[in-house]
């Protein structure tokens, strides 16, 4: 086991025209071979399977009123790495969004030039 490792969590937010990143540190209080048993300094404990650390999460699961985020939980020596990953991650979502509202502005202004009754 690897008890040595320092858990954090990389924490991104965007609101409108603010971005917020922030990383808090975790105890590790308990390592079994599936998991770490974790807690921040005020919280209930947590349990990150392995197989998640360094995995980037959705928060958000839709977007409105100009809100995005998304965390991930690391080791402390891959907080720039996972830093990366989120803002990659943040973009990636906002283009898709700014995707699916051209084809919404295409489809609006299809119907803004067909006649009335083409439209019935």
């Amino acid at each position: 086991m690897n008890s040595h490792i320092k858990i954090v969590k990389v924490s991104a937010a965007i609101e409108k025209d603010e971005f917020d990143l922030s990383v808090t540190h975790w105890k590790l209080l308990l390592e079994t071979n599936r998991y770490y048993e974790i807690k921040p300094e005020s919280g209930p404990v947590k349990r990150i399977y392995k197989e998640k650390l360094n995995t980037i999460v959705e928060e958000t699961k839709s977007y409105a009123d100009g809100f995005l985020s998304c965390s991930a939980f690391c080791d402390e020596t891959r907080i720039n790495e996972i830093q990366l990953e989120i803002l990659r991650n943040l973009q990636l979502k906002i283009n898709a969004y700014q995707d699916a509202l051209s084809l919404n502005q295409k489809a609006i202004e299809q119907q803004k030039l067909l006649p009335k009754e083409d439209r019935e």
